[in-house]
């Protein structure tokens, strides 16, 4: 494992000479990667998608296992090469949109010595806490652009913490602390190097300075060479070497480019360039990301559980906040409640989410008057607390099926509003919602998005926004486009829009202001509730 040397710039001109045209996105997710080849006008010549195990070993624990990984991300990517039935050396370059949060002790030849520690990998309450009581959530937040509270121990910095206290081991003998993206670069080509983005997802890295923050780390008592080097997004690395090129099926002259973090690279797929559209990006977990005009930190931004990271464009910002369970709930309706439509969508060969999607259309508006809180993991921003549980409120004999299902759309898109709203306040105007991830494949809910946000919701002409944003910054490394705008020009595209209608708007007001007068009477309710939890 090479360490820290000085990454070869994008601007190399020998770079922009290659002839070969197709570039690799690879997208580094919590259970699973893909791998996607295009063109440099963004059209998908081949994909593959390969899944490994998200392991829970303890109560509270969600790691991955890095050698696991690696072999189905390779793997991917061969069969994605394979399925193109395309002369690697037609692969100028890759880059790696990957997961946040996660991180890897590795050794001195770069080999695992822990599992990986995901986002919602608990474990370090203890250590989260006494970086709020001994360095202050304001204070870090002011340097990092990341909300630090002990109900959430999300973070790599309290995590290596709790490795040094009850792994002393694993510490000891640890080279480096890697995040997904600068392992992957390590595999691919011997360079752990990783961009601004996902730095600044590991609680170190100062925003301002782009660098890692000595002050942080004087207080972690944690050595800067245990950190990887750090780089702009689109910036090349180096060539695949042998063994890499061996094991993927790509070629050793395949430039090797810094990507980014997952919900960044997203919104750049979906053509955010500027401060004005929104990305919402609905799967498992919905984020809601834009670009900042100006870089701001302030206490009630970090109150509210919004994060501010580098973009993955130099010099903006990109904030994002999230409700951690939107997809997630409506795939526990699914496997819960639906066994009857699972059944019809099996014998009829269509999406069962589809199915559901309809029955809710003909549900009236406002769901007979049922409302749905959607906090089945605690709520995200802007409320922020992790106590907070679902509800539905207003049941009555005549609601059905339909009326539930709808109430939990309606619910989940009144979140997004109360997150757009929360945003504009902290002054940026959201001209319109760029939709992608699973959700956004439903024009029922994207029409619904739209009538209760007010605001036009766009569906870009992309199944794969993370894995088009990273292969957008290896065409930038690569030298096929000057930048992300001259990029974007060619391979960003409209497949549908969804206005605002205006009668819709008027009523889902009413209901809205309904919604948010539900939570705050709870919030006790909901604290009582976590007391008897930690009875049981």
């Amino acid at each position: 494992m090479k360490k820290k040397e000085n990454s070869q710039h994008r601007s190399d001109p020998h770079v922009g000479e290659m002839k070969n045209m197709y570039l690799l996105g690879l997208d580094v997710g919590t259970t699973g990667c893909k791998s996607v080849i295009f063109t440099p006008d963004g059209e998908v010549i081949s994909s593959a998608y390969g899944e490994y195990r998200l392991y829970h070993r303890r109560p509270g624990w969600s790691e991955l296992d890095p050698k696991e990984v690696w072999n189905t991300t390779k793997e991917t990517i061969r069969r994605s090469i394979n399925k193109g039935k395309i002369d690697p050396k037609q692969i100028s370059a890759l880059s790696t949109s990957v997961l946040g949060d996660a991180f890897i002790p590795v050794d001195d030849a770069g080999n695992p010595l822990y599992w990986s520690m995901t986002t919602v990998d608990a474990r370090a309450a203890e250590q989260t806490r006494w970086w709020e009581e001994n360095f202050g959530a304001d204070r870090i937040y002011r340097i990092t652009g990341q909300p630090l509270t002990s109900s959430m121990p999300i973070y790599p910095l309290p995590k290596i913490q709790w490795l040094r206290e009850h792994e002393s081991e694993v510490y000891r003998k640890t080279a480096m602390f890697l995040c997904w993206e600068d392992y992957v670069n390590m595999k691919l080509c011997g360079k752990p190097v990783i961009d601004f983005s996902v730095a600044s997802r590991t609680m170190m890295f100062d925003i301002a300075k782009k660098e890692w923050s000595r002050e942080i780390l004087e207080t972690a008592e944690l050595d800067e060479n245990l950190l990887p080097e750090t780089q702009p997004a689109g910036t090349v690395i180096g060539q695949l070497d042998s063994d890499a090129a061996k094991e993927t099926g790509l070629s050793e002259e395949t430039f090797v480019v810094t990507g980014g973090h997952d919900q960044a690279c997203g919104a750049l797929g979906a053509g955010i360039v500027e401060s004005g559209p929104a990305m919402d990006a609905t799967g498992t977990v919905e984020c809601i990301g834009v670009i900042l005009k100006t870089l701001s930190l302030t206490e009630r931004a970090r109150l509210q559980g919004f994060a501010v990271h580098h973009y993955v464009i130099e010099d903006r910002y990109f904030l994002f906040g999230f409700n951690p369970t939107s997809g997630v709930i409506l795939r526990w309706f699914r496997d819960n409640f639906a066994e009857k439509e699972r059944e019809e969508a099996k014998k009829k060969n269509i999406d069962v989410y589809d199915l559901l999607m309809s029955l809710a259309a003909e549900s009236p508006l406002g769901a007979k008057e049922l409302f749905f809180l959607p906090y089945f993991e605690g709520s995200g921003t802007p409320t922020f607390n992790r106590k907070a549980r679902g509800v539905f409120l207003g049941l009555t004999l005549a609601h059905g099926k339909n009326e539930v299902l709808r109430s939990m759309l309606e619910g989940l898109s009144y979140e997004l509003r109360r997150n757009i709203e929360a945003i504009e306040k902290h002054g940026t105007e959201i001209t319109e919602i760029r939709a992608i991830g699973g959700g956004a494949r439903s024009a029922f809910w994207s029409q619904l998005k739209a009538d209760i946000t007010g605001k036009p919701l766009v569906v870009p002409n992309v199944t794969e926004a993370a894995a088009l944003g990273a292969a957008i910054l290896a065409g930038i490394g690569a030298g096929i486009y000057e930048n992300a705008e001259e990029a974007l020009r060619g391979v960003y595209k409209e497949k549908s829009r969804f206005s605002p209608q205006a009668e819709n708007m008027k009523r889902y007001n009413r209901y809205y202001d309904v919604y948010m007068r539900i939570y705050n009477p709870l919030v006790r309710i909901f604290d009582d509730l976590s007391e008897l939890t930690k009875e049981t």
